[in-house]
Parts: C-alpha cells; structure tokens; sequence
C-alpha cells in the first residue's frame, strides 16, 4: 500500500515515468516477499526452516530479475525513483507492527452484527 501511494503522490508531483520506476522498484520487493510468505504459509511447520533459507535465495534471485525487467522495459526509467521504491517496499515491513496494533483497535471497536 505504501509503494502504491507514494506512486499516486510521485504521478502528481513528477508525473507517470517516475511513478512507473517507484513502484517497478517497490513491487521488485513487494512481490517475492509475498510469494515467500505465502509459500510459508501454505508450508507444514516441519518444513518452515528449509522453505525459508531455500526461499530467501529465491527471493533474492527474484528481486534482482524484476529489477533487470525493469531496467530492460521502462524506457527512461527514473533511477531515483527507482531506488525510492525499493527503499519504501524494505522500510514499510518496520511500520508492520504499529499498522497491526491500529487494525486490531479498529476491530476491537467495531460492533459485530453476526455474533450471538
């Protein structure tokens, strides 16, 4: 969400190209970190170790290939941007915690209709 809405804010200041490098950077770290915690999340827990430290290379693998794509595709691309993404995509995993606090408030709050 981050990545997706300092795209928005880059789209209005700067315009679409540096938009189109902040979030290709985001998304080369958005998308193998949540393929990996899908994989384990499907995983058994006997396994979580191995799909991790096998998954963390491939995560690795991935995100330099999204970031090669990238530069191969974008014409002009905003290398700026370009790193502005992948920095936002890595720092937005610290604001985990404090996003998880205020969803969990929000639900707390909420009257629930269905329960008996």
């Amino acid at each position: 969400m981050i990545t997706l809405l300092a795209g928005m804010v880059v789209w209005l200041v700067w315009g679409p190209l540096h938009a189109l490098s902040l979030v290709a950077g985001g998304g080369s770290i958005v998308v193998p970190n949540a393929l990996l915690a899908l994989r384990l999340k499907t995983s058994p827990p006997r396994f979580a170790p191995v799909v991790l430290l096998v998954g963390e290379f491939l995560k690795i693998g991935l995100s330099v290939l999204l970031l090669w794509l990238s530069y191969r595709w974008i014409e002009g691309m905003s290398w700026g941007a370009l790193i502005v993404g992948v920095i936002l995509a890595l720092k937005a995993l610290l604001l985990t915690p404090w996003c998880q606090r205020l969803w969990d408030q929000y639900q707390a709050g909420r009257p629930r209709l269905l329960e008996k």
